[in-house]
């Protein structure tokens, strides 16, 4: 997993992953990004080495705010 937890580490350093967690069940990550919209998200996740290689899937959840947080 090196070239993997590298690039991972990189979209860290550049604010891009804001959060990042190993699933309990050992069956993969989860990342928090920084995108625009769900496209944007796709396109950089397709950079990860794994998704190069077809070795990892991924399925991304848009958000927005907590509504009981918001007036």
């Amino acid at each position: 997993l090196g070239p993997e937890s590298e690039f991972a580490l990189k979209l860290f350093a550049e604010e891009i992953v804001r959060e990042i967690y190993s699933r309990s069940d050992g069956k993969g990550a989860v990342l928090v990004l920084e995108a625009k919209d769900e496209d944007d998200a796709r396109a950089i996740l397709s950079e990860l080495p794994l998704v190069k290689a077809d070795m990892l899937t991924i399925d991304i959840y848009g958000t927005k705010p907590y509504r009981g947080f918001v007036s």
